[in-house]
């Protein structure tokens, strides 16, 4: 809630770093040559790397560089995929539990991902052993590790035990994801210049990382128990225990006098506070009810859809009314996405004796093959967002981007119904060049501009709370959506062991992932503010400031972006 500065009186930068000038940065910047030769185009990646690392260790130092490669590559990259990955072999092979029981592990593991919001409140608002954000990674460091030894080390264990355990790791993930992204983009605020280099190097990493869980993560639960995949995870979630022991997220120390819990901090932000708090209180109560209940998905819904209503009436009476509204409508199209993806991914990967004839996947096609063609073509969402979407307005955006889900969830209707096969196309061939490639790049165009959303409605002077309890409340959405999927699931009588039933599933995509999705529709026109992407919220929109000239919006204007 306060600058760095006005917390301690010491540095917080852990290395001095010098102010660059506009010239030395452009004399810093790898430009082709006039007339290049093949050698120059040979060497260009090479050569614009290199530039690109020399500019961002300029900007904030070596050792910020290193904790930031450790978090995103490593953490948030190789073991948060790897976590996620491993839950399907896991579950199959070693638990041997069914698709809803799964699924249900899954609620309560990603729980800690709709606590950001308290996270962030009570890191800024109790600086741990004198410390805003290291002491609380270190601890997060710790729990994490130790969960992942103990689902190493532990031959049995309960679907119940281990969704524990996940959830413990996931919880030093959400943490250290948190302090971190709260930490470079304050440091990012400070340096102007350094442009979006970290925001750059930051997706990069993660997408790095995921390709390289990606890549063993499969052929390992093919050939092996997939508990083996846990000692991977062990020396990836102790990683992020050294740099920052060693001071290098550049985190300040606060001075003795202002050490405490800042009550005047939490008095003058009560709403936000409040409503940070009881989102946490709510998500981890949904997990506790999970795990006590685990069979009973009809007290879960109920519990989860109260839970839903609450914070959402709430909101819209703690939080000005446009940040209400885009909130509202970003949790209530993920919830209106039902997820699926016990019986789904049950289904894919059934052996003959459950699917008869159907397409039965290995975890090296489905985890690993799959897993990469599917973060390429997220790159290429990433890259035809900026090219195509950038300047639409909100509106526009979040309507295409939900008919463009509509569309790829058919492919999976196609394959359930084996039409594909009924045109001669095999299974691989067309999930992978179906559900696999289109899937990825949707999700990415309709994750952008989310963000930038998102990043337009933070409260100033509060932009670190206000976009965790944003990105909570989303990620509580797909909480929402997953209760709902497990109890549909099971209420439509879809078994995903033997004697396996799925009868049914090709009708719960279509209702799940098909119709529900289409309400989200008028919402976007209720709901989401009439802006281009480039405006800002508070300011009048292009066609409105257009009409108060008098005159039509010209080619720079709504009808020339779109």
């Amino acid at each position: 809630f306060e600058e760095p500065s006005k917390m301690s009186g010491h540095e917080a930068q852990y290395e001095p770093i010098a102010e660059t000038t506009d010239a030395e940065d452009e004399a810093s910047d790898y430009k082709l040559a006039e007339e290049p030769g093949p050698m120059d185009y040979a060497l260009h990646p090479l050569k614009s790397t290199e530039s690109f690392f020399v500019k961002l260790t300029r900007h904030y130092g070596w050792r910020f560089v290193v904790m930031m490669s450790v978090m995103y590559l490593l953490v948030k990259g190789v073991l948060s995929s790897t976590v996620g990955l491993v839950r399907l072999s896991y579950c199959k092979k070693t638990l041997k539990v069914d698709g809803s029981q799964c699924q249900t592990m899954g609620v309560i593991a990603s729980t800690p991902w709709a606590m950001k919001g308290t996270i962030g409140v009570i890191s800024d608002a109790y600086p741990l052993f004198g410390y805003h954000k290291n002491s609380y990674i270190l601890l997060a460091g710790a729990l994490g590790t130790t969960s992942f030894l103990w689902l190493a080390l532990s031959p049995q264990q309960t679907v119940t035990s281990a969704a524990l355990f996940f959830m413990m790791g996931n919880f030093e993930i959400a943490v250290a994801d948190l302090l971190c992204e709260g930490q470079y983009a304050g440091l990012m605020k400070s340096k102007p210049k350094s442009g979006s280099s970290m925001v750059s190097f930051v997706w990069g990493c993660c997408m790095v990382g995921g390709l390289i869980a990606s890549s063993f993560v499969g052929p390992v639960a093919d050939a092996f128990d997939p508990r083996v995949l846990f000692w991977v995870c062990i020396p990836l979630a102790a990683s992020i225990v050294i740099p920052t022991a060693l001071g290098y997220l550049s985190d300040a120390e606060v001075s003795q006098e202002r050490r405490g819990l800042q009550v005047g901090m939490l008095k003058e932000n009560w709403k936000l506070v409040t409503l940070c708090i009881l989102m946490a209180l709510i998500a981890f109560g949904n997990a506790m009810v999970d795990y006590f209940f685990f069979d009973d998905h009809l007290l879960q819904l109920s519990f989860c859809l109260t839970g839903a209503t609450l914070v959402s009436v709430l909101s819209f009476i703690w939080l000005p009314r446009q940040m209400a509204c885009c909130n509202f409508y970003m949790f209530i199209s993920s919830v209106l996405y039902v997820s699926i993806s016990g019986a789904q991914d049950f289904w894919f990967t059934a052996d003959a004796t459950c699917v008869p004839g159907g397409p039965a996947f290995d975890y090296t096609y489905y985890n690993t093959y799959t897993a990469i063609v599917g973060s390429v073509m997220a790159w290429v969402g990433v890259i035809l967002f900026e090219s195509f979407f950038s300047g639409w307005s909100f509106r526009n955006v979040f309507f295409i981007t939900t008919i463009l889900q509509i569309v790829a969830a058919c492919f999976d209707l196609l394959i359930i119904n084996r039409w594909n096969i009924s045109v001669g196309i095999p299974d691989k061939a067309f999930y992978m060049f179906g559900d696999a490639v289109i899937g990825p790049a949707i999700g990415s165009i309709a994750f952008m501009p989310a963000v930038v959303l998102t990043s337009k409605l933070v409260q100033k002077g509060l932009e670190s709370t206000t976009f965790a309890l944003l990105a909570g409340f989303s990620n509580f959405g797909a909480t929402v959506s997953s209760q709902i999927g497990i109890f549909v699931t099971q209420a439509v009588g879809v078994s995903t062991t033997e004697p396996c039933e799925f009868k049914n599933l090709s009708m719960l995509v279509f209702v799940c992932h098909c119709l529900l999705p289409l309400l989200s529709v008028p919402l976007v026109f209720l709901l989401i503010p009439n802006k281009l992407m480039t405006e800002s919220l508070d300011e009048p929109s292009t066609e409105e400031t257009a009409a108060e000239e008098g005159g039509n919006v010209g080619p720079e204007g709504r009808a020339g972006r779109e």
